[in-house]
């Protein structure tokens, strides 16, 4: 359920709780909506892989896809606001290590 200051997500079908100010749920719904696309995109590519590889290959994706903009080169993201971009991307960073350990504290 989600509270005033927490954000529940599902990501590549697992679900995860997020410490997240109201103000700030819309545009981490956004990036969930996007990391979890890029995640399914990966899985879509090949055999079967696990969350943990699904996340890492989006993230390295997303990251490969942020630098390729900041360096001027000509992508759908070139017009991304890159010092405030990596400010978000840090902060959610956080909150997806945080809610992980979290989830694999609660299995032990």
């Amino acid at each position: 359920m989600t509270t005033p200051n927490h954000l529940d997500i599902t990501l590549f079908g697992r679900e995860y709780r997020l410490a997240c100010p109201p103000e700030q749920q819309a545009a981490l719904l956004q990036a969930v909506a996007l990391v979890d696309s890029k995640m399914q995109e990966v899985a879509g590519k090949g055999r079967q892989i696990s969350v943990d590889r699904a996340a890492i290959m989006a993230a390295v994706t997303l990251a490969h896809e942020l630098l390729q903009s900041q360096n001027g080169s000509s992508s759908p993201t070139a017009s991304v606001d890159t010092m405030e971009s990596r400010r978000k991307v840090d902060a959610m960073v956080q909150r997806v290590d945080a809610a992980i350990e979290t989830h694999q504290n609660a299995l032990f």
